[in-house]
């Protein structure tokens, strides 16, 4: 094609475009064409009461503002009107961005709403309101405008959007919707807070106080001008609107993607064009991991049992058994309450045989030993709420890096035959797995973890023997990069992930460590007992099923949706021991000499251990000074390797570091404290006079 066949058909679209009526109107039965000054006249008419979004309030009122009194009722914008009731909630308890609109006003309109000139009003309780309603009137006449054209500049303007406008002058149909608007009106409240219309023009509302705003929004709800109630349907529509929200970023930085490699800046125009097909056929591999949902490896690799938290009632639901001829399985309740109380007790015992295990087969007899087990068991419980202690514990504290101190990983380690591995099968077996779970090998692929913990399914990601350079490791979907982006920033429903890892080769910096639920299993199985230690093992598992766990999961459930304590800020564990010892009661048990009370702080222990053991036996390269420092010759106790020189410092505390660049200097009072010198290192004053 020619540039002037090209250019043609350019004008004749430019010629087609300026014939085109976007905005049809038709006046008592007539299409006609009328501007927006003839539409609302306000010549001829006094006073406008309107129904419709407004998206720009500053179109709106130079509109309308030579009518002598002026009623909005504020709508909802097309396209958002199934299940908009929590955008109408929301609007209306968004005290800050009522009073910024209205801060944002004109002067004069500001002034003629304080007089009620203006009225700007918004549904009391959130109900959505999608009409569009424009009553005009006058002495002698009246208007009544009725369509699909909000009072926007796009739909008011003639700005290639189609709308219609049907326009009666002293029509029996003004009475009706007179009638209709009253009615939608004793639903509505005056969008603008009482409390700021009569101070607004004295001095402006500083909206950075919340303070300020609790204020006002308190004085709202006395005075009625709040009402909500709740059905849990309207609860589910909120959950699900914040998932809407998270799902449609994802999808427009999927197709932002999409159009970064399907397409390229054409150097004539400037415009992104699409590639020759030829082009796009090389690129064919990179085009479907950018449109497909989830990297297929990750799919492939994900072995877990599908649970899905259902926000409105805090219960699991898992995909039903599968039916020939179904594309996709329904989803039936997994949580459940379980009445039948031998059948819990039967589990609650196989969980004590277990971990009896770990003292019948073991070299020691390390009480300590076994509640770390039973640990990682009441962390795999709780595990499908962790995420909601996260956002709960965000949501009160009014701060989003708190949710890092409830950790989304735990990490079990150990020497060979310590049972780790067997601690990590058997919880596999109590929630409900048939896959018990997976090596490291299998999804150390790259964005595979972050695949999982974006996924919808809380079920634990169970994997086994992960490496310890994991921990180590700069890339962007390992090591610290990835437990600081999904401990920090990760919200809603997202699983955690447990696992084990060699004790010898573990160590991680302060940034990890302190997001991590560490766990260390200080024993080994005897090799004399491994056939009779692996049998008693198969035989536990073979009776065990998820019966506690769902019974557990509907308590819990429970303790949320009554607003009770489900966790605290010293112990996320805390509701979940509360659980477990009911259960031990109700089913006549007695609690267990190994049940864990409180929780562990295993790596600081082991630091504090290594670097009292390091002090005891190099005390010389440890150069006290007077100003509060300490001087390690970090060198005279570690080789030259800094990989090692890192592992030793990794074990101090943050607080405790002054420089540890080219020196590693200490601050004394807080070493001494950590190492716990006057306890293990002080001479007494007898000692030191016959030393």
């Amino acid at each position: 094609m020619s540039d002037q066949n090209q250019l043609n058909l350019f004008e004749e679209e430019k010629v087609k475009s300026e014939k085109t009526t976007y905005l049809q109107v038709i006046l008592n039965g007539e299409v006609r064409t009328m501007s927006l000054e003839e539409l609302f006249d306000a010549e001829n008419y006094t006073e406008l009461k309107a129904v419709s979004f407004v998206a720009s309030h500053h179109f709106f009122f130079k509109t309308t503002k030579r009518f002598q009194s002026v009623q909005l009722i504020l709508g909802i914008e097309d396209g958002h009107v199934a299940g908009n009731f929590t955008e109408g909630l929301q609007g209306l308890l968004d005290i800050e961005k009522r009073i910024s609109y209205f801060q944002s006003l004109p002067k004069d309109v500001q002034r003629e709403i304080q007089n009620n000139r203006f009225q700007i009003r918004y549904s009391k309780k959130g109900t959505p309101i999608h009409s569009k309603i424009y009553l005009l009137s006058g002495t002698h006449s009246n208007r009544v405008i009725i369509g699909s054209a909000n009072f926007t500049e796009a739909a008011l303007g003639n700005q290639k959007q189609y709308e219609e406008l049907l326009v009666f002058d002293n029509h029996n149909l003004f009475g009706i919707y007179q009638k209709r608007f009253e009615y939608i009106y004793q639903e509505t409240v005056d969008f603008i807070p009482e409390k700021v219309k009569s101070k607004i023009m004295l001095e402006p509302v500083n909206i950075a106080d919340p303070e300020v705003l609790m204020d006002i929004l308190f004085d709202e709800a006395e005075k009625k001008r709040i009402m909500v109630e709740l059905t849990e349907a309207q609860v589910e529509e909120f959950h699900q609107a914040a998932d809407k929200v998270e799902k449609q970023k994802e999808e427009v930085t999927q197709f932002n993607q999409v159009i970064e490699v399907i397409t390229k800046v054409s150097r004539k125009s400037g415009k992104r064009e699409l590639l020759p097909i030829k082009t796009l056929r090389t690129k064919a591999v990179t085009i479907k991991s950018k449109i497909s949902k989830m990297n297929k490896k990750s799919a492939e690799a994900d072995h877990r049992q599908q649970l899905i938290y259902h926000t409105a009632s805090e219960s699991l639901y898992a995909p039903a058994p599968y039916t020939e001829g179904e594309e996709e399985s329904p989803l039936i309740q997994f949580t459940q309450k379980i009445k039948n109380v031998e059948s819990l007790k039967q589990q609650l015992e196989l969980i004590n045989k277990f971990i009896d295990s770990y003292h019948l087969f073991t070299v020691q007899n390390d009480p300590k030993v076994q509640s770390r087990i039973a640990e990682a068991i009441l962390y795999a419980f709780v595990s499908a709420h962790i995420w909601r202690m996260r956002d709960h514990y965000a949501n009160e504290e009014g701060r989003e890096n708190v949710r890092r101190h409830v950790p989304p990983f735990l990490i079990i380690a150990g020497r060979s035959m310590s049972g780790k591995t067997s601690a990590l099968e058997f919880i596999s077996m109590l929630l409900g797995n048939t896959n018990p779970y997976m090596s490291y090998e299998q999804v150390s692929a790259r964005n595979m973890l972050n695949d999982f913990f974006h996924s919808s399914n809380v079920s634990p990601l169970l994997i086994d023997e992960i490496d310890a350079k994991f921990f180590r490791s700069t890339a962007a979907d390992k090591g610290e990069r990835l437990i600081k982006d999904i401990t920090n920033n990760l919200t809603g429903p997202h699983p955690v992930l447990m696992g084990t890892t060699n004790a010898s080769g573990f160590d991680a910096n302060a940034q990890s460590s302190s997001r991590i639920y560490y766990l260390q299993i200080n024993n080994t199985f005897q090799n004399q007992k491994l056939i009779e230690s692996s049998t008693y093992l198969s035989n536990l598992m073979n009776e065990t099923n998820p019966t506690l766990y769902k019974d557990f999961t509907y308590r819990m459930g429970e303790k949320i949706k009554h607003g009770e304590e489900f966790y605290s800020t010293e112990d996320f564990l805390s509701g979940a021991r509360e659980i477990f010892k009911e259960y031990y009661k109700e089913c006549d048990m007695p609690l267990p000499v190994w049940f864990p009370k409180s929780k562990f702080n295993d790596y600081q222990e082991r630091g504090q251990r290594l670097w009292r053991e390091l002090y005891k036996s190099h005390s010389d390269s440890f150069d006290f000074r007077k100003e509060n420092t300490v001087l390690v010759h970090i060198d005279n106790f570690s080789s030259q390797n800094r990989r090692d020189r890192d592992t030793l410092v990794n074990y101090l505390p943050p607080e405790c570091i002054n420089e540890d660049s080219s020196v590693l200097l200490l601050n004394q009072k807080l070493f001494k404290e950590y190492i716990e010198y006057d306890k293990y290192f002080k001479k007494s004053i007898f000692r030191r006079i016959f030393k």
